[in-house]
């Protein structure tokens, strides 16, 4: 049996923490070992399946823990004290602190991957400092696992060819996904028709202020639909600040985080992603598993998903470009019915089984590697 741990700073934040339970959960326990441990506690039972071995660095959240936490992680002790343990592959899943602190693993037999979600070159204010200031880090890992091409190719750019890179996609719960799409809205909430859904955090990468641009101008058009976004975030009140300034209350919501956000995703007319960089979106991967019609940034991983264009209409990066792409797609009934229909034969791909078998055969395959060498 294959002993390995998964590192991450949280469990229930977050789409690559999302993209982790996914893995985790529906791996095959009569051939791996798996545990879970992250910096600050969670409620494991109510995110991983029973067998999922899971622990915390930190007992609690303090601001003593996190002074603590901080100080061990800067002296590069935090694995010696809190992760020890035999180990055959030790999965940083995060960049930044979690890479951070896997990088200075004992374990002389482990194989060590790194986990890089996002589009560095975009998620960095100073993408090159960042490189000269990780690279110490990363070059301790065996393997860098990129999520998408777009991903790849960035890391690559940054680092150079002295780092190994693979490429292993997001595990999704396509059954998951489709029994809680099934689920009525929560009480209260009826969808208005033309509605347009977007999910994810409040933030400066997901760029909803050009959605809500391109939302204002579309209505000045005649162009009548709603903009409902599901998420949280930092970026909550210069958004509401520019609706109420617009007048826009009535068609446009910011409806804050559902635990369960598919009901939404099942009632809308058409799903947007306005991101300027992504990995590789679980939003809209989700949407193409339920068979939506979709309008997205050309970012990262979108090709991969949706091709060039042939399941979901991608759009240029831009302002204009979400605003062009809603537009085709709200004004064209035909449009929308024919990425639909497509959705529903491109989220085959994306099955749970497929993906999961995959990342498996992978962890066999390096581990295969690592006895041959």
């Amino acid at each position: 049996m294959i002993k390995i741990l998964f590192f991450v700073e949280n469990l229930t934040e977050g789409g690559a923490e999302k993209v982790l339970r996914n893995l985790v959960n529906n791996m095959d326990q009569s051939r791996f070992d798996i545990t879970v441990q992250t910096v600050w506690p969670c409620d494991a039972k109510k995110y991983l399946v029973e067998g999922v071995h899971y622990k915390s660095v930190c007992a609690e959240r303090s601001r003593t823990n996190a002074l603590r936490y901080r100080v061990e992680a800067a002296l590069g002790i935090t694995y010696n004290l809190h992760v020890k343990d035999d180990y055959d592959i030790e999965c940083a899943y995060l960049e930044c602190g979690a890479t951070k602190v896997m990088a200075s693993s004992a374990n002389k037999k482990a194989k060590k991957l790194a986990w890089v979600h996002c589009d560095l070159k975009k998620a960095m204010s100073d993408p090159q400092g960042f490189a000269v200031g990780t690279r110490k880090y990363y070059e301790k890992f065996d393997k860098v696992i990129c999520v998408s091409k777009n991903v790849q190719d960035s890391f690559r750019e940054l680092f150079g060819d002295g780092i190994p890179t693979e490429l292993v996609y997001n595990t999704v719960d396509d059954d998951e996904i489709k029994q809680k799409a099934l689920l009525p809205l929560p009480d209260g909430i009826k969808m208005p028709p033309m509605t347009v859904v977007s999910l994810g955090r409040l933030s400066a990468p997901k760029k909803y202020m050009r959605l809500l641009k391109a939302h204002k101008r579309l209505l000045n058009e005649g162009v009548e639909h709603n903009v409902w976004i599901l998420g949280e975030g930092p970026d909550r009140t210069e958004l509401e600040k520019f609706i109420d300034d617009n007048k826009l209350s009535e068609t446009a919501k910011l409806l804050g985080f559902f635990d369960n956000p598919y009901p939404f995703l099942r009632e809308a007319e058409l799903l947007a992603c306005s991101s300027e960089y992504e990995g590789f979106s679980t939003f809209v991967t989700e949407g193409v598993i339920l068979g939506k019609s979709i309008v997205t940034t050309d970012c990262g991983g979108m090709r991969e998903i949706l091709g060039d264009s042939e399941y979901g209409l991608i759009c240029d990066n831009s302002e204009n470009g979400i605003y062009e792409g809603l537009k085709a797609m709200l004004t064209d009934e035909k449009l929308r019915a024919d990425y639909a229909a497509k959705a529903v034969k491109r989220g085959r791909d994306f099955s749970t089984q497929s993906l999961v078998s995959e990342t498996e055969r992978y962890f066999e395959n390096i581990l295969g590697e690592s006895i041959n060498d």
